[in-house]
């Protein structure tokens, strides 16, 4: 099994970054590139500023931090990352970017470098087969912020080999993190039942239930952070943007979520989303997203009988919403995604803030009666 000592990361934003930071960690020599003039500079910058947060908090000692300082580099040109045992690529979410992307790679790196995707939803196998080395091509699927979370989900694509494979779960484990294995799916195992789950709080919305009483009910019930903060913290518009390329934002929850989108509003990133963000970070409601809900209403699910309008209460959130997740996760145990519904709990213990103390969804849902 090849180890992995140098690595390089395309695409230098948050998640870019974090997987930068993540493969430090983990003992190696670390690249970074990025298209735009100067913006992978300003990424080292970053990381080294994170190191030294890090070590102002005593959770790095100052030896770890200096050694990691050396390690990495901002890189002028693709040709400079041409030995490294590893790329992730972590750019913008669209398959035709990724695909060029892989294609130019392929020809530049040394033929035993293997090759990673960082995309949450896109088919591993169609963006390998850009290349002419498809066994040592896999996703990386980080979770953000990708320094802080434990959750790595590893694809494992048609082609993928045995070798890759291991090295990336090698990798992952001096990372310090969790790796959990996942077949090609839209979504995978994570993003895909995050969908049904956050699909089902819409319908709530959509019923009655404000954003607000939606999150409180499933924070009450063990969740760090409710759905609709999620959503916001994520940026409305990148999950509107996964919708249309999935080809289903006419339907009612997703159109609604359109609609917060269409008014500018893209969550934390501009203060504003379903909910008001404050420089204190405090979250506030808005009557404009009760506006928009109420429009909604009238034009979608609920006048064409497919939702119904009635009082939700907290109970009724947590179990749809919990059998939504639940109910999806054996779909996607079904169907050869996940190996096991033990997998799909530490995905969402780990990557999503199920409460570990209810097991995950899966197990919840069985003790439960969910599913």
């Amino acid at each position: 099994m090849t180890r992995i000592d140098r690595a390089a990361v395309v695409g230098s934003g948050h998640m870019g970054r974090g997987i930068a930071l993540s493969l430090l960690r983990a003992g190696c020599e670390v690249e970074v590139y990025d298209t735009a003039p100067g913006r992978a500079t300003n990424a080292v910058t970053w990381i080294v500023a994170e190191l030294e947060r890090q070590t102002s908090k005593g959770a790095l000692n100052a030896d770890e931090a200096a050694t990691m300082r050396q390690r990495v580099r901002a890189a002028a040109a693709l040709a400079d990352i041409a030995e490294v045992d590893l790329v992730v690529e972590a750019i913008v979410e669209n398959l035709e970017a990724k695909r060029a992307l892989f294609a130019q790679l392929d020809a530049i790196v040394s033929p035993e470098t293997l090759l990673a995707t960082n995309t949450s939803t896109l088919d591993v196998n169609v963006i390998a087969e850009a290349t002419n080395r498809p066994q040592q091509v896999c996703g990386l699927h980080f979770f953000s912020p990708a320094h802080v979370q434990k959750l790595v989900e590893v694809i494992d694509a048609r082609h993928t080999s045995t070798h890759t494979l291991d090295a990336m779960l090698e990798l992952v484990a001096r990372m310090g993190k969790t790796a959990v294995v996942a077949q090609v799916g839209y979504g995978f195992i994570g993003n895909r039942i995050f969908d049904a789950y956050v699909l089902e709080a819409l319908h709530c919305a959509l019923e009655g239930a404000s954003p607000g009483q939606i999150d409180a009910a499933l924070e009450d019930f063990g969740f760090k952070m409710g759905p609709f903060r999620v959503m916001d913290l994520v940026g409305l518009d990148i999950l509107w943007h996964i919708r249309r390329e999935a080809g289903d934002s006419d339907e009612p929850g997703w159109a609604l979520l359109g609609d917060v989108v269409a008014c500018g509003d893209l969550g934390n990133k501009t203060g504003a989303g379903w909910f008001t963000h404050g420089t204190d970070r405090s979250v506030t409601e808005r009557v404009e997203i009760a506006a928009l809900i109420s429009a909604a209403q009238d034009a979608g699910g609920v006048a064409q009988g497919t939702l119904t309008s009635r009082p939700v209460s907290a109970a009724d959130i947590v179990t749809r919403c919990v059998r939504a997740l639940a109910a999806e996760g054996q779909r996607v145990v079904a169907d050869g995604i996940a190996a096991s519904a033990e997998d799909v709990d530490t995905v969402f213990v780990l990557g999503y803030g199920f409460p570990a103390d209810k097991g995950g969804p899966m197990a919840y849902g069985r003790a439960a009666g969910l599913i």
